[in-house]
């Protein structure tokens, strides 16, 4: 059987497949392994295939969950990954909208400067002695016939042809036994009947069926979060994070009392791998996880702690096309994802928000209101720039902006000027900022590359602890980006790429900041309650001030916009507890609180009209 629709018009040929399937399963078990091509994913026990230009994935999960020898990898580029598959495959086709909404695609003639007249994989570690039935399915929503042909290459080779263009129930199949190595080839081409322009062609989802092996390796069981140390709050919701092979269920508990006493959590198939727990009201320093599977067993190797607070500690992430995400296969793999995921587990209290956007330069992330130089055709993006990044009232902001001034002919002082002024308007909020360094890109232009080289240097020079290296070990000599680490198109990074950057800015150890507000040692300042120092925040007319002084002489309390110019100062007396702000316009103010003209604390204040 070459091609099968699985729907009303077909349903007696569907009904004898179907007994057919159940007729064989009566006398052999099956095992499936179930692979998605492309970058949405699809939840476990799916093999997700991100990568279309050479990835892999050694020791494929099957249906079970179980580990099986089996691997495959991209022998043979495709193109790029496509995101306009059908939402709404037939239930009866057996494959979730996950997989059938992306692909890998290919093209005959040029598309985004490639061509890729075909794309193939290699299956390995199959059983010479045991025949594979392959299911195959592609969508992408068309009116042109797309028609793609799958040499599917074993013992024998067999070409089954499907059209994508607005499918939803159509797979094609085959069966056959593997190559003598052990391995079936896929090379997937344009069919016959394609009349698209660019001949595109996809590969979508597929299974791979086959008698019931036995499990592949032997059962293991790692608990890798919480593993001691970790401070999560009441509320929040962290991951219990394992690792496993051939395990199928896993029981999760917890203690409070370092394990005097175990609490049930659940129990869940082992192949999830991630438990998201919303932290109970159960605040203790002695908390430990628990993971068992039958006989193995694992538990947090020292006690971390639920506590009872609402401490926020939000990082800001200021960015461009690689901030955003641009070149990793899928967003988890992203360096700000990466990080946001590992700060958050070992420490609840700290957040990213990640305000980066492709294509933009330094310009576009300036202070509100700053003006733009003569022939600088940008303009400033008011929704993701510093100004806004304050706003989210940070104690710490990251500026990753790779390549694109360069790309613009920006002047390496231009960039330089636009850096201090950033820094400047989060210092002046009493804000940290750390400084990523340009990225090596493949510029045609030597002048370009020397000036990423130039504001490299000058970024290191300038603000030394305070500057991410995000081109060592990244770029080649000539200022290109590394082969390992290009995603293909000479200006993003792939996974390995993002994984390094992500590892860079770990290093600063940005999340071990004690993100409180900023008080001078030895300070007289006190609360009279636990409101904030000025309230309410954010305000409209009158600020009420929180400070226990028994004198108010001296005191003094000056109120700056986001480019740091001085918007009013107020000399505070004894006899009035409130500052008039009616004045001011809507926006984001920096408050400075000094006596005899010494700086005691700084503060953030969001007035509203």
């Amino acid at each position: 059987m070459r091609i099968i629709k699985m729907g009303n018009k077909l349903t007696v040929l569907f009904m004898f497949f179907s007994f057919m399937l159940s007729f064989n399963i009566l006398f052999a078990q099956k095992d499936t392994v179930l692979l998605d091509f492309g970058s949405i994913g699809s939840s476990l026990p799916w093999n997700n295939l991100t990568n279309a230009t050479n990835g892999q994935i050694t020791g494929l999960i099957n249906s079970q969950g179980y580990t099986t020898g089996i691997s495959v990898l991209v022998d043979d580029s495709f193109n790029s990954i496509n995101t306009a598959g059908t939402q709404t495959p037939d239930q009866s086709v057996g494959f979730p909208s996950s997989a059938t909404s992306d692909s890998f695609f290919g093209n005959t003639l040029s598309f985004d400067n490639k061509t890729e007249p075909t794309g193939g994989l290699i299956f390995t570690g199959l059983n010479v002695q045991k025949k594979y039935t392959i299911i195959i399915f592609a969508s992408r929503l068309a009116s042109d016939n797309r028609e793609t042909k799958y040499n599917i290459i074993g013992l024998t080779t067999t070409p089954l042809f499907l059209n994508p263009s607005s499918n939803t129930s159509v797979i094609v199949t085959d069966s056959m036994f593997p190559a003598a190595d052990s391995t079936i080839t896929i090379v997937v081409e344009k069919g016959p009947n394609n009349n698209n322009s660019y001949g595109f062609y996809y590969l979508g989802a597929m299974k791979l069926i086959y008698d019931h092996e036995p499990m592949f390796g032997s059962p293991a069981l790692s608990l890798e979060s919480p593993n001691g140390g970790e401070l999560w709050q009441i509320g929040k919701t962290p991951s219990i994070i394992w690792s496993s092979t051939n395990i199928n269920k896993v029981i999760i508990e917890y203690s409070v009392n370092q394990g005097a006493n175990w609490i049930t959590l659940d129990t869940l198939p082992a192949y999830l791998k991630e438990y998201p727990w919303t932290i109970p009201i159960n605040p203790s320093v002695n908390c430990l996880v628990k993971i068992s599977s039958d006989t193995l067993l694992d538990m947090s190797d020292a006690v971390f702690q639920i506590v009872d607070d609402t401490v926020t500690c939000p990082i800001v992430v200021l960015g461009s096309s690689t901030g955003y995400g641009a070149g990793a296969s899928i967003p988890d793999s992203s360096w700000v994802n990466r990080y946001r995921k590992t700060i958050f587990q070992k420490n609840t209290r700290y957040s990213v928000i990640n305000l980066s956007k492709g294509g933009y330069t330094t310009y576009h992330i300036l202070p509100t209101g700053t003006t733009i130089p003569p022939g600088v055709n940008i303009t400033i993006d008011t929704l993701r720039n510093i100004s806004m990044a304050l706003i989210y009232n940070p104690f710490a902001i990251i500026v990753n902006m790779p390549s694109n001034d360069a790309a613009n002919n920006i002047s390496v002082m231009q960039q330089l000027d636009n850096f201090s002024l950033l820094n400047a308007t989060a210092s002046l909020a009493g804000v940290k900022t750390w400084i990523c360094t340009t990225q090596p890109r493949n510029f045609s232009d030597p002048s370009q590359i020397q000036i990423q080289m130039d504001v490299r240097d000058s970024i290191i020079a300038h603000y030394g602890s305070f500057a991410i290296d995000f081109w060592t070990g990244i770029a080649d000599t000539n200022g290109f980006i590394l082969s390992i680490y290009d995603n293909g198109d000479g200006i993003h990074l792939n996974d390995a790429g993002h994984k390094l950057l992500f590892e860079k800015v770990i290093n600063k150890s940005i999340d071990t900041i004690d993100c409180n507000p900023i008080l001078v040692p030895n300070s007289e300042v006190e609360l009279m309650s636990d409101l904030p120092f000025l309230f309410p925040n954010p305000a409209s007319d009158k600020l009420l001030i929180n400070l226990a002084f028994s004198s108010f002489d001296g005191i003094s309390i000056t109120f700056y916009n986001n480019t740091g110019q001085i918007v009013q100062n107020f000399n505070l007396d004894n006899s009035n507890r409130k500052i008039d702000v009616s004045s001011f316009k809507q926006g984001f103010y920096f408050y400075t609180i000094s006596r005899n003209d010494v700086l005691i604390y700084t503060g953030k204040q969001i007035i509203l009209r």
